[in-house]
């Protein structure tokens, strides 16, 4: 592996475990075991480590919803992918979970973090749009993030078949039993 995607898979860490504030050269540096020098030869600031991260993350994300949206056969299997998405069923891990909500504070505060915000929520709507017209895929990928935290953080989270319900219903698609 790199020294440059070492100290990205340390920040991820390191951000998943401590948060954004926690985040410096030499907590950084010390679960990548590489210097804090070594560090800031590739990355001269820690907003520059931690963007580069960011990105890395949108981007990894993007890819697997991607190719789980390019698999659906139909609008049924799509809306199963994106309840999959909802349901914890695509992100990899907890960490995963951690991150996003990380860069979504980061996201608020600072123009460099908003541009990755933005360009995550235009990969996750072209892969919506491998199945969904433009309108729905914009309003599938809002609905994808606040059901996805409402279903992490929240005390009663919603059943499978009621958010499977809400989506179809999104889609255009006549769901059974209502």
């Amino acid at each position: 592996m790199d020294t440059r995607q070492q100290a990205i898979d340390a920040a991820f860490h390191v951000i998943a475990e401590s948060g954004v504030q926690g985040a410096t050269y030499r907590k950084i540096a010390a679960q990548a075991q590489l210097s804090p020098g070594t560090l800031t030869y590739h990355f001269p600031s820690i907003d520059d480590l931690l963007l580069a991260a960011f990105r890395q993350f949108a981007d990894t994300i993007s890819q697997g919803f991607h190719a789980r949206m390019q698999a659906a056969n139909g609008p049924e299997q799509a809306c199963e992918a994106v309840v999959d998405l909802i349901c914890g069923e695509v992100w990899p891990t907890t960490a995963h979970l951690l991150l996003s909500f990380e860069l979504y504070a980061m996201a608020a505060r600072s123009e460099a973090y908003r541009g990755v915000m933005h360009q995550w929520m235009a990969q996750s709507q072209i892969a919506l749009q491998l199945c969904f017209d433009a309108d729905t895929a914009r309003v599938m990928d809002a609905l994808i993030e606040g059901l996805t935290i409402h279903q992490v953080l929240g005390a009663q989270p919603l059943p499978r078949a009621q958010i499977l319900r809400t989506v179809q219903a999104q889609a255009g698609l006549q769901t059974r039993g209502n």
